[in-house]
């Protein structure tokens, strides 16, 4: 799934000022206009895949709150948010390519980061899509795992040597795989 970055965000927020930023998440649902931004994150985020291959990227992790009762409002424009973001861009940099991500929970659904999949702007808003992301498995020529598994075995106790000890410290030659 292709997710937005931080440059794709501010890029919007340039464009439409005068519009106001909404968000949806499952299935047509949207956050209350009255929502607020509680917080940015900045996440470094450094990997090391079931295959051995390391990986780096960053994150921005913005937080949304949606009070208990929805108001009859507009949401914020773009021209708020944009001076929102330089007061955050004054204390941290941000990566122009840093995943952008939402943070978002209220009384039906549980808190968690959605990765943006689209900005589209509708009549007077940008309507921020929010996607759920699934687990993947980015070693599967290593591993050995097809590339479209959405379900593990339960894990049992093996003897294999992929998932036991090595005998040696100079028993280099283990293939990396998922143990």
């Amino acid at each position: 799934m292709k997710t937005l970055t931080w440059n794709d965000f501010k890029t919007n927020l340039d464009l439409y000022p005068e519009l106001h930023l909404k968000f949806e998440y499952g299935k047509n649902q949207t956050i209350f206009p009255n929502y607020h931004i509680t917080e940015f994150k900045l996440a470094n985020i450094q990997s090391v895949d079931c295959g051995g291959k390391t990986d780096s990227w960053s994150e921005i992790i913005l937080q949304v709150l949606e009070p208990k009762v929805e108001k009859d409002t507009e949401s914020m424009t773009l021209a708020k948010v944009n001076s929102i973001l330089k007061k955050v861009t004054s204390s941290m940099d941000i990566p122009e390519e840093a995943t952008l991500r939402i943070e978002f929970g209220n009384a039906d659904t549980a808190m968690r980061q959605y990765f943006v999949s689209e900005m589209n702007p509708i009549e007077n808003s940008l309507l921020i899509q929010l996607k759920d992301g699934k687990t993947e498995c980015k070693a599967t020529i290593t591993c050995g795992l097809p590339k479209d598994a959405v379900s593990f075995p339960k894990l049992e106790k093996t003897s294999s040597a992929c998932c036991s000890p090595k005998a040696t410290i100079e028993d280099t030659n283990e293939p990396a795989g998922c143990c």
